[in-house]
């Protein structure tokens, strides 16, 4: 019983290796397809250097629709040659027999979740400054130092790209390499072609004085559409950098319902790893399907999981489902149903 457990476990993760990294390193190719253009070096050291960065992204993306590939064809492969059946008549219990697997499963979701945490973020980042949209001097919890336009450096310490606003501005203007002033805002909002500061205090050090203005306009200063492509996504942060960007937001009253779907769907997602393991041996178990079949069948389940999950995300971002519920309600419903199959699995 133990030696057969130890090859059922070894097929498993063979399979899920060869199933992942695949998948992983077809997407990773496609990625490095469309960002060629905007790649700052395009040698074969640089263009190999950013697939390798988005891997780690995909491979967490693939990691439940490779688990449940594994799973089916490995169970269903025990079925088809009659291995269950000898088993079974010997005196084995199934659920105990598949038990190595439930608990990869799990071990699985604790990977899913560290690489998306630790290494995907950081990966990213190197990535997207290995392109020409990396003109951000720093991000840090909704704060962005940049340069403008005219020269001046711009301090954004809460900036939101949904309503293309920000707390708290200040404006470092220079000249001839000396700093020569600065603009203190409470706040700004793009508007009509503009930026609208409130509440901005002028500092002039080359002549020195200080000027209160209740609203000043700043034309050319940076567009939104390029400084929204500075601020960090949210496969570029981890989940404790989304929490507090999230709750700074939330502090200084802007709601940005994306962001929170995208930090519930961070913790929600690697637990599917768990549930598709146990999905794809009590099915397998009960309909005993072979290698073929059981592929088909997993390639299915997968597709149909990600549009059902994806169509949730989805109903968060536009606000017609909470974020908590757009992004667990899914993961819940397929994991309680395959909690219920694995524990009806027949002994």
């Amino acid at each position: 019983m133990k030696l057969l457990k130890r090859l059922y476990l070894r097929e498993f993760l063979t399979a899920f290796a060869i199933v992942a990294l695949g998948l992983s390193v077809m997407l990773s190719g496609f990625d490095l397809i469309n960002a060629t253009d905007k790649l700052s070096a395009k040698d074969a050291a640089s263009l190999l250097s950013y697939a390798l960065l988005v891997l780690p992204q995909y491979f967490v993306y693939t990691m439940p629709m490779a688990a449940l590939f594994a799973a089916l064809f490995m169970v269903g492969q025990a079925g088809k040659n009659k291995e269950t059946i000898a088993v079974m008549a010997a005196g084995g219990r199934m659920r105990a027999l598949f038990m190595p697997l439930a608990f990869t499963g799990a071990l699985l979701t604790l990977a899913s979740f560290g690489l998306s945490q630790f290494a995907s973020p950081i990966a990213m980042r190197k990535a997207k400054a290995m392109t020409r949209q990396s003109a951000i001097t720093t991000f840090s919890e909704g704060t962005i130092w940049i340069r403008a336009d005219d020269g001046s450096l711009v301090r954004f310490s809460l900036y939101s790209k949904e309503s293309e606003s920000a707390k708290k501005v200040d404006i470092f203007k220079f000249k001839n390499g000396m700093l020569s002033g600065r603009i203190e805002a409470d706040g700004a909002k793009y508007i009509s072609g503009k930026w609208v500061l409130k509440n901005a205090t002028v500092y002039d050090f080359l002549h020195p004085s200080a000027l209160v203005r209740p609203e000043m306009e700043i034309p050319g200063l940076i567009k939104p559409e390029f400084l929204a492509s500075q601020v960090l996504t949210a496969d570029e942060m981890g989940i404790t950098e989304l929490y507090r960007y999230s709750k700074r937001l939330r502090e200084a009253g802007i709601r940005s319902k994306k962001l929170d779907v995208d930090m519930n769907s961070r913790l929600a997602y690697p637990v599917v790893n768990f549930f598709m393991v146990l999905f794809a041996i009590a099915i397998s178990l009960r309909r005993g399907m072979g290698g073929l079949a059981a592929a088909s069948f997993g390639m299915a389940v997968s597709l149909f999981y990600w549009l059902v999950y994806t169509f949730s995300l989805s109903l968060g971002y536009s606000g017609l489902l909470p974020p908590v519920a757009a992004a667990w309600c899914v993961p819940f419903f397929f994991g309680a149903f395959s909690v219920w199959m694995f524990v009806k699995i027949y002994d």
